[in-house]
């Protein structure tokens, strides 16, 4: 059977039957046909297949030098002049300051692609058995080793897979790397600032140590002081009674003495006229009742006393986030899995629960389906999904000033905008966590990291910003992209925030009808609005779900918008009695909950 041979080479004209006849008669190789016919040239490229009875010839013929007609080794990189070597050399001695470098052609089409078989080494391989996984040749297929496998023409593969591949390696180049390379560069921050970041926690917890110290040697003081008072005074008693025991002791003698000198001296006229005076010394005997005094220990409990009392201290160490990681999976293979959440057909209202609130401005949805909301009271109340008020936490603010989140341990975060705090509720008690001073809270998100991240307008209400903090310590601002701009404009300071699961800021600026979507670092991804409903876009909430869908809030239109990730409207959730929506937040299984401005929450399912 005919071996196949690639030729690649540039040509003016080269007559192929002219060399078949040729080398016929004279028998002359194919490279002294092309060296007398001076096909090497300046000009276009041609690919040719022939059949030959020997074996199998590859051969590629270099493209010439711009000077003469040999085979190009360099290039100028002032000139871009193909160059060969004498060429180079001269060219060098001439234009001594020129980068020559080695050449390297750009055209890939002058590549030649040959597949032997691994089997009949001697046959090159037309196909590919898509079922084996390997190269196949006409022999392989006629002894029936890949009947019925998918077989594919070896060349339209390579094209698919040349495609992709480059389609792969971009998508490497343009975002794997990337983040690889921002998250290298974090990591190395992370490295720097972590003994920091830990030395301050433990002075912090050193400094309140010192003020519990301080707390404890202050009420032993006291208590010495009082037992120091009390032993004067008792000391004072004891030297007072001593005295009036002497006195009456010497009373008492006295007395004795003059009784028996009368009886001995028997005067009749004293011994009628006497008078019984045991009775008055015996009542000046004082009784004694000497208290033993005592102290009551109360019981110290650690986990009762001093944990409870001293603080809170997160544990958590730093970890890798594989649930994260998997969430990332899962919308990467959003089309091709079935299995992923999608977005519904049609929507389904699963229930209305009644507040017997005039407006529903937060909530947040616990683990158990019981909601934290607030409305237009000074009070964020936790009810159940039959309005049953289970808690009730005061508030400073009312009418929107406050906003809800849960921590990933499930406990109550919420911002007072009037008490400039951003506070947690644990068991029962809160706690100021964060204390703004010049600045005033208006909505909180925990992170995916344990983070808050913390929307606040100044005091005169002209600025707005987006801060990160660990602990009560701010370690991010968000008020100006990375070129230096505002990212919000004055006197707009009604901004609601929350973190999507691939990690960006999502910021609602509810006056300016934008929602303004931040990378970690602070870019800018994109900014969306909308101008499809019949009012004006007025996003007054924000929520994602489990596949980095953004849900907003259009006031107006009495609609939530659901958009993907880089901002492409997926769907309107409207209908079902929603009026106004001011709030909107995600619960288990990807359940929606949103609040209207008629106090009622309405509880919709949107993915399958």
């Amino acid at each position: 059977m005919p071996a196949v041979v690639y030729l690649w080479y540039t040509y003016n004209e080269l007559n192929v039957d002219s060399w078949l006849k040729e080398t016929k008669e004279d028998g002359r190789g194919l490279s002294d046909f092309i060296r007398n016919q001076k096909v090497l040239s300046k000009s276009k490229t041609k690919q040719i297949k022939m059949a030959s009875e020997g074996p199998t010839i590859l051969i590629n013929v270099q493209e010439q030098c711009d000077l003469c007609d040999e085979p190009i080794l360099f290039q100028c990189g002032e000139c871009r002049i193909k160059l060969c070597s004498s060429c180079a050399n001269e060219h060098h001695l001439h234009e001594s300051k020129h980068d020559i470098k080695s050449y390297v052609s750009d055209k890939s089409e002058l590549k030649s692609i040959s597949v032997l078989c691994k089997i009949h080494v001697d046959r090159m391989c037309g196909l590919y058995c898509q079922d084996c996984e390997v190269p196949v040749c006409e022999q392989c297929i006629t002894t029936g080793h890949h009947g019925y496998h998918d077989l594919k023409n070896t060349q339209d593969l390579l094209q698919e897979k040349k495609t992709i591949i480059n389609l792969d390696t971009k998508e490497m180049e343009n975002i794997l790397e990337t983040q690889l390379v921002n998250i290298q560069k974090r990591l190395d921050v992370l490295a720097c600032t972590s003994p920091s970041k830990y030395e301050d926690l433990e002075e912090a917890v050193l400094q309140h140590g010192k003020k519990w110290h301080d707390a404890v040697e202050k009420v032993v003081k006291t208590f010495l002081s009082e037992i120091q008072r009390m032993k004067n005074g008792e000391k004072d008693i004891l030297n007072k009674l001593t005295q009036d025991i002497v006195n009456l002791i010497c009373n008492t003698e006295n007395n004795m003495k003059l009784n028996k000198e009368m009886i001995e001296a028997f005067e009749a006229e004293k011994i009628l006229g006497y008078k019984t005076k045991s009775e008055g010394i015996r009542s000046k005997i004082p009784e004694i009742n000497v208290p033993n005094p005592s102290f009551t220990e109360f019981e110290v409990t650690e986990s009762k006393i001093v944990h409870e009392n001293f603080g809170v201290l997160k544990t958590k160490v730093m970890f890798i986030d594989d649930e994260r990681r998997k969430s990332r999976e899962m919308v990467q293979t959003y089309v091709d899995h079935p299995t992923v959440p999608k977005l519904v057909e049609k929507l389904t209202q699963l229930r209305t629960i009644e507040t017997g609130l005039s407006a529903v401005y937060s909530l947040s949805c616990m683990e158990n389906s019981e909601l934290w909301v607030h409305g237009t009271d000074y009070a964020i109340v936790r009810i159940d999904r039959r309005n049953k008020k289970l808690e009730r936490i005061k508030t400073m603010s009312f009418d929107g000033n406050v906003g809800i989140t849960l921590n990933r341990e499930g406990e109550l975060v919420y911002t007072d905008f009037e008490d400039k705090s951003v506070n947690i509720l644990k068991k029962s008690h809160t706690h100021a966590v964060i204390r703004l001073s010049g600045w005033k809270p208006r909505d909180v998100c925990v992170t995916m990291e344990g983070d808050l991240l913390v929307s606040m307008s100044s005091d005169d209400e002209q600025r707005a910003r987006v801060v990160k903090y660990r602990g009560t310590k701010s370690i991010q601002e968000y008020h100006h992209d990375l070129k230096g701009r505002p990212l919000f404009p004055a006197g707009d300071t009604a901004l609601h925030v929350t973190e999507n699961k691939n990690w960006d800021v999502c910021v609602a600026v509810t006056s300016a009808q934008v929602v303004v979507v931040l990378n970690g670092l602070g870019a800018v991804r994109f900014k969306y609005s909308d101008k499809s409903g019949k009012k004006e876009f007025r996003p007054m909430g924000l929520a994602t779900d489990s596949q980095c869908h953004i849900l907003v809030t259009d006031y107006f239109n009495s609609r939530v918008q659901v958009i993907d990730k880089n901002g492409k409207l997926l769907r309107n959730i409207e209908g079902h009695g929603i009026y106004l929506p001011l709030s909107v937040c995600v619960c288990n299984y990807d359940t929606i909950y949103i609040g209207d401005s008629t106090g009622k929450i309405k509880q919709i399912q949107h993915l399958k």
